[in-house]
């Protein structure tokens, strides 16, 4: 049987230059009662899109401008690691 995992989304806003206050990563973090994985994507302006795959578009779209605000999201649902993991702009692992 599949683990199922709750995935709750961090971002991290640039903090200088130019594009200061703009969405530069995420880091996801995907936890079940016995084991948490974390790994971070660049945003590369896909995100809203990529969470339709799990979440309908109006919450994709919320949970993008959450993140957008600098503040932390957490998808409802548990889900299947790899329906989440490396599915969202650029996959960098920790």
């Amino acid at each position: 049987m599949p683990t199922h995992y709750k995935l709750i989304a961090v971002p991290f806003l640039k903090n200088e230059g130019e594009a200061k206050g703009a969405l530069e990563t995420v880091t996801f973090i995907a936890a079940s009662e016995s084991a948490t994985h974390k790994w971070w994507c660049v945003n590369v302006g896909t995100f809203e899109k990529d969470f339709q795959r799990i979440v309908s578009p109006e919450l994709a779209k919320h949970a993008t401008e959450t993140l957008k605000a600098g503040r932390t999201f957490e998808f409802p649902n548990l889900y299947e690691l790899n329906e989440v993991r490396g599915g969202f702009g650029g996959k960098w692992e920790f």
